[in-house]
């Protein structure tokens, strides 16, 4: 049976590696805070070597951001090639990986929090390796570069947009409506530059325009990824109040029983890396977040 392609709406930062200045002209503080943190990752990954966690015991969620048909080399940012994404997912599928959407997301949390915890460790306690992918911003690369991709393997991805970006059409190209999306928030207004008020009213603004744009019916779970990963307690807590059960930052890490719905960390995925290397990035931060 045919896996369905779902996209959820959000606000993240505005990059897109292929065309450099023009993202980062856009949004400077969005484009620097994703370097920032594929830097990060990168220099822990250079430095660290910590005993592997059993990868049954936690949930990845990788981040991509915009792709294109040319080499873009390693490390270079955070635009993926479309032959380099065919090889990540078939190599995925190769490793075992269960790759998972927003609403199984959903449902393997809410029954990971209904039963007990009878070892007393933070482990999920899985029989299945479980991988989430999502996408940032709503390029139209994500719909005519990897769509193809995760259709032809049949497997779902996330894509976080912003619903101005998608009305407007600001900046690289985006989405329309027609290509079908999920909610994000309206503005992309990073929590630091504005109220926890004004926030949640442009993440409920986003919503009611997914409502009011999306032609098919919507799922009910409502997924969130905070704009350049800026959040705070008080924001999560609101945001959980009026119904957000997926809020995601750019924090690296995985989930585990620890994992707050109101900050759940991603992964990023940068130019030129292989299957095998987004999977050592991934337990290379398992350890580093399950390290004892």
């Amino acid at each position: 049976m045919k896996r369905i392609f779902t996209i959820f709406m959000t606000m993240v930062m505005l990059l897109g590696m292929t065309q450099v200045a023009m993202a980062a002209e856009k949004n400077p503080d969005a484009f620097q805070a994703a370097v920032d943190v594929l830097k990060s990752d990168q220099k822990v990954e250079e430095t660290e070597a910590l005993p592997k966690v059993d990868p049954t015991e936690y949930i990845p969620v990788l981040m991509y951001h915009h792709f294109a048909v040319r080499d873009m080399g390693f490390g270079n940012g955070i635009t993926t090639m479309q032959s380099e994404l065919e090889e990540q997912i078939r190599y995925f599928k190769e490793q075992g990986y269960t790759i998972i959407s927003m609403e199984e997301l959903d449902q393997i949390l809410t029954k990971k929090e209904q039963e007990k915890d009878t070892d007393g460790d933070i482990g999920l306690d899985m029989k299945v390796k479980y991988l989430c992918i999502t996408m940032d911003d709503g390029y139209y690369s994500n719909y005519d570069l990897a769509y193809p991709v995760f259709q032809k393997y049949n497997v779902p991805a996330t894509i976080f947009v912003v619903t101005d970006y998608i009305t407007n059409q600001i900046g690289l190209k985006k989405f329309t409506w027609s290509n079908g999306i999920y909610n994000h928030t309206s503005n992309h207004v990073p929590a630091g530059k504005t109220t926890t008020e004004e926030f949640v009213a442009a993440a409920l603004a986003g919503e009611e325009a997914l409502e009011a744009n999306l032609p098919t019916r919507r799922t009910s779970v409502r997924a969130l990824a905070y704009p350049n990963g800026q959040n705070t307690p008080e924001l999560q807590q609101a945001l959980l109040d009026e119904g957000f059960s997926l809020l995601f930052t750019i924090d690296p890490g995985v989930i585990n029983r620890s994992t707050s719905r109101g900050a759940i960390p991603r992964i990023m995925v940068s130019s030129g890396m292989t299957g095998a290397d987004i999977v050592a990035r991934i337990e290379q931060t398992a350890a580093r977040t399950m390290g004892s």
